[in-house]
């Protein structure tokens, strides 16, 4: 027979020793990709100067996403075409010749953003025409429009810096189609 300390003890409560007598579940691993072992110095199996090769920053995501003509992270080209609008969309589109998600990224901007901009222009026109309840009206729908585009620069910004295909719900399919539409090899 053998000896158990931990007899007659409940296993979901600790034991003397600090452990619980029961099974102990490995713990649990971190999502966030902050929480791993960072680039630079390195403790454990693999030190600073002990062989070995370490990837870039970005070289093991890059793959991910397909090559890219420009020497650039797809994530953040995907992100920085959406900064100023749909004139960097505008810009990462005609850089990019090959990477479908940066593409697809870039024409979105310009769709979205290019849509939003020709809509307040026809409102502001409206406006100016000064017949009083319309121009009011149109006043009013301009400002949601604002609000919109407010909202939908945050979250298409903050998807593409963080590598999502994120595809709005009418635009997204046109982006797409057009995006495909230059890529090499398709």
């Amino acid at each position: 027979m053998s000896w158990n300390p931990n007899q007659g003890q409940d296993p979901n409560q600790p034991s003397q020793y600090g452990g619980y007598s029961g099974y102990n579940p490995p713990p649990p691993q971190p999502t966030d990709p902050y929480s791993g072992p960072q680039g630079g110095y390195q403790s454990g199996q693999q030190q600073y100067g002990q062989g070995g090769y370490q990837q870039p920053y970005g070289g093991a995501g890059a793959s991910q996403y397909g090559p890219s003509t420009m020497q650039m992270d797809p994530k953040t080209a995907a992100g920085l075409s959406y900064i100023l609008g749909w004139i960097t969309g505008i810009i990462f589109f005609l850089m990019e010749k090959q990477n479908r998600f940066v593409r697809f990224h870039a024409m979105q901007s310009i769709l979205f953003f290019g849509g939003l901009s020709v809509l307040s222009i026809v409102l502001q026109v409206v406006t100016g025409l000064n017949i009083p309840f319309i121009s009011f009206l149109t006043l009013c729908v301009n400002g949601l429009l604002g609000i919109v585009g407010l909202v939908g620069w945050i979250v298409l910004l903050i998807n593409g810096f963080q590598g999502k295909y994120f595809k709005l719900p009418v635009i997204g399919d046109y982006a797409e189609k057009y995006a495909n539409q230059g890529v090499a090899g398709m």
